[in-house]
């Protein structure tokens, strides 16, 4: 009895590992994501750790250079904050990409997956046809075998 053989298997498993390398990419892009998203909530924290401590200062009577230097301080966090949310907002793009080509990559693989399904139950069909002809011409050749023996007997 003959095996199924899938043509196309090869281009089958280059989806399959496109389609895990694309995977890869997107667990990539999301620890990248997660990432500025705690560098962002951590520059935030600061800038309202200065902001509040400014105000105490404020009220409590400082002198100027200090509270010039701790303004300076809050102009440099409002600056990387400003950097960081847009390095947010390239890291969410990425995520999308990559998630739109994981979802085009895994569709492909299915394709090919599925042609491949078609063709196994095809071939299974095939083999079905096959074996019902070999067994119905046992039974004509058998069925023949005994009528020409019956007849024989009789005559």
């Amino acid at each position: 009895m003959t095996q199924f053989n899938f043509r196309f298997q090869k281009i089958l498993e280059l989806k399959e590992n496109e389609k895990g390398f694309a995977q890869i990419q997107m667990a990539d892009a999301i620890k990248k994501e997660q990432a500025g998203y705690q560098k962002s909530m951590a520059i935030t924290d600061k800038l309202q750790e200065a902001e509040h401590l400014k105000r105490e200062k404020e009220q409590g009577g400082v002198n100027i250079a200090e509270l010039r230097m701790l303004e300076m301080y809050i102009n440099q966090l409002q600056k990387e904050s400003a950097v960081t949310n847009r390095e947010l907002e390239f890291l969410k793009g990425n995520v999308s990409r990559t998630q739109n080509h994981l979802q085009q990559k895994a569709q492909e693989e299915k394709t090919w997956d599925n042609l491949k399904e078609q063709e196994l139950y095809k071939f299974q069909e095939e083999k079905k046809t096959q074996e019902q002809n070999f067994f119905d011409e046992l039974a004509s050749t058998r069925f023949y075998r005994v009528a020409q023996a019956t007849a024989a007997e009789r005559g």
